[in-house]
């Protein structure tokens, strides 16, 4: 690790230590070649809406540079359908720390290596059940399980540096509970982590009742036999809390501790709430935004979702037993050697 990277991540760790701004969610795209079941971004309006381009994230990083660096989850929409953006990998990794989620049909071993070179440091691919046939139906596409699976097995063998990581990540649902530990195993085999994420029904159209109380005992038991199920444990205790029927989790830190930006440069406190935001990146201060986002956490009493990109911070930051997900999150981003990967 050079000095350069040592200091960046000291100052990252040092703003989540403070419980700043550190996490930004940003939509690249809406445009998708799946039609998921649980999501609403492939249709219009939003399919419709431009690309962020190289330029406008140019403009972004350096507005962002005074928070100091940030985790950066690139998503859409499917990111690897934008055309620029190895480049846009290339600048934001400079001073921050870019991550990725996609759907893998596009991953080859000529994308992993460029998506690589180009300084990602982590992509998740999106898998939902261990069977073809239920995989590709949520997914709205023939032939998506087959592809996400060869897309991990692509991207874990050709990584550039021990320290970059390949996940396979599912969206815990009302009819994939009996998958996960096949799915963990399948995982395993392929040399890669597993992470999870608890379905949100603000968007998409996703029907039947999760039970979620049974939920989290299942998958805590099946974590303790599994080290490659690396979601932090403090995030799913709280299931229960969050599923249909739950009280919500509360209180929720989005704009103090997450945010998110979209393809128009729309800053708002979450993914879910596109349609309050508290400013545009490409043409108001930071200053402004950051006194928005702050106002809105301090407002709002919302308690609708439980995703992993809020709660997997939430368990860091703010968990009764923080010692056990600093220990998953270690085994989330810990160095692999290239051997490892077949490389």
């Amino acid at each position: 690790m050079s000095g350069e990277e040592f200091f960046k991540r000291a100052r990252i760790a040092y703003s989540g230590w403070r419980k700043r701004l550190f996490h930004l969610n940003m939509q690249l795209l809406y445009q998708c070649n799946f039609k998921c079941a649980i999501c609403d971004f492939w249709k219009p309006p939003f399919s419709t809406m431009p690309q962020l381009s190289l330029r406008d994230i140019k403009i972004i990083a350096k507005k962002l540079q005074p928070l100091g660096p940030q985790f950066i989850s690139l998503g859409g929409g499917e990111p690897l359908l934008h055309k620029e953006l190895f480049d846009i990998i290339r600048h934001l990794r400079t001073n921050n720390f870019p991550v990725m989620i996609c759907n893998g049909w596009y991953v080859t071993p000529e994308t992993a290596r460029e998506l690589f070179k180009a300084g990602i440091y982590e992509v998740s691919i999106s898998v939902d059940y261990a069977s073809a046939a239920k995989h590709d139906a949520q997914r709205g596409r023939e032939g998506a399980y087959e592809r996400a699976l060869a897309a991990l097995a692509a991207l874990q063998a050709n990584r550039a540096h021990a320290d970059q990581r390949v996940h396979m990540i599912s969206v815990i649902m009302d009819d994939n509970i009996d998958e996960i530990e096949p799915l963990v195993r399948i995982a395993k085999e392929l040399g890669v982590t597993y992470l999870l994420s608890f379905y949100c029904n603000i968007r998409g159209v996703r029907e039947g009742a999760v039970k979620p109380a049974e939920i989290a005992g299942r998958l805590l038991d099946i974590q303790k036999r599994y080290s490659e199920f690396v979601a932090l444990p403090g995030y799913i205790r709280r299931f229960a809390e969050a599923g249909q029927g739950g009280i919500g989790v509360a209180p929720c830190y989005a704009g103090k501790n997450l945010y998110n930006i979209d393809c128009q440069g729309q800053v708002t406190r979450c993914i879910d709430r596109l349609n309050d935001p508290v400013g545009n990146i490409l043409c108001d201060s930071m200053d402004e935004i950051k006194d928005g986002l702050l106002r809105q956490f301090k407002q709002q009493d919302c308690q609708s979702c439980w995703t992993s990109c809020r709660g997997s911070i939430e368990a860091l930051l703010y968990g009764k037993q923080r010692i056990n997900d600093f220990e998953a999150y270690y085994r989330m981003i810990k160095s692999v050697p290239l051997e490892q990967a077949g490389a």
